[in-house]
């Protein structure tokens, strides 16, 4: 390929790339819409829902999550998830409820609320390109009783230890093609790298792949679905 016509066909590939998607906005593994872990700056059209459910494993399946998001306006929404384990001992019980506002195009904050024993709640401002194409978030958990140790978001030193009161997280979204998206999401304790695509809009299939962690020594699986109304 001459070299004349090699540069504008680079230009294109990473347009294509980094472009805004016209894929509705999805909910995450740990609720409300954003990349696979991450809130993302995007809100559902007003009135829209969105629901999903999410299994993770290393071999098998091992934990389960339901999750639904609802946007009241242009520039909030609301979610609560349901996480529960499928084998061995029950992790969570409670619905978590989460929350998000748009305070600009390119700014965001949200909260989570998890009432389940020794688990933090958690506030952050989120920042980045309109689109989900970049978030970078920092955070604060919060404890309210002396036995909360873990959060949804944070880094562990190691396993058994309290959850850092102060985090910071990223998530990146780019456009493979009209409907697949590739996501990398780093939250704290996760590094996960995942696909999105989108057989319309009110079907859309997930499955991200989580490196070993301070917590978890073995690489992980997400496979999930979300569903549009």
């Amino acid at each position: 390929m001459p070299a004349s016509m090699l540069k504008p066909g680079i230009f294109l590939f990473l347009f294509m790339l980094l472009s805004t998607t016209t894929l509705l906005a999805d909910a995450t593994v740990n609720g409300l819409t954003g990349t696979m872990l991450v809130p993302g700056l995007e809100i559902l059209p007003p009135g829209g829902a969105r629901a999903a459910v999410h299994l993770t494993g290393v071999s098998d399946f091992d934990e389960a999550s339901f999750k639904g998001v609802f946007a009241f306006s242009d520039d909030s929404e609301v979610a609560v998830v349901k996480k529960f384990s499928i084998n061995g001992p029950t992790d969570q019980t409670d619905p978590v409820f989460a929350g998000k506002y748009r305070v600009r195009p390119n700014m965001a904050v949200a909260a989570i609320v998890d009432p389940n024993e020794g688990y933090k709640d958690s506030v952050m401002l989120l920042s980045g390109l309109p689109g989900n194409r970049v978030v970078l978030g920092l955070g604060t958990n919060i404890a309210m009783g002396e036995k909360e140790k873990k959060a949804r978001y944070g880094r562990y030193n190691e396993n058994g230890t309290e959850v850092d009161p102060v985090f910071f997280i990223m998530g990146a979204s780019l456009n493979i093609d009209s409907d697949t998206k590739l996501t990398i999401d780093y939250a704290g304790n996760d590094f996960c790298v995942g696909l999105r695509h989108a057989f319309d809009e009110a079907l859309t299939f997930d499955f991200g792949f989580y490196t070993p962690d301070r917590i978890h020594t073995n690489s992980r699986y997400v496979v999930g679905a979300n569903f549009g109304f």
